[in-house]
């Protein structure tokens, strides 16, 4: 199955939601532009594994625990990346698979 851009983006938006609702009460607006690891509430490395495999399971990929990186959102130069690099990267990767 083929994902659009906007179906990914809602993909990780949820998950990113569903683990904010884990550390917070106030649902908070995430968008493109957001960088979970430095602007949300308690997203550090282990959320952002938890959440790259639930992205990635939604979404039909394979194996996501099989990547050479654990987590979509810090690149391999280790910068922290946005929301909309997040679903590039996701996009890239169903491509590939």
């Amino acid at each position: 199955m083929e994902f659009s851009r906007e179906d990914v983006l809602q993909v990780v938006i949820n998950a990113l939601q569903d683990a904010q609702q884990e550390v917070q009460e106030d649902t908070i607006e995430i968008y493109e532009k957001t960088r979970p690891i430095d602007e949300l509430k308690a997203f550090d490395s282990l959320t952002s594994v938890y959440v790259t495999v639930h992205c990635l399971h939604s979404l039909g990929y394979p194996d996501p625990l099989a990547l050479e990186f654990p987590s979509l959102f810090i690149d391999k130069n280790g910068k922290v990346l946005t929301v909309g690099e997040v679903v590039d990267r996701i996009l890239k990767l169903l491509k590939n698979k």
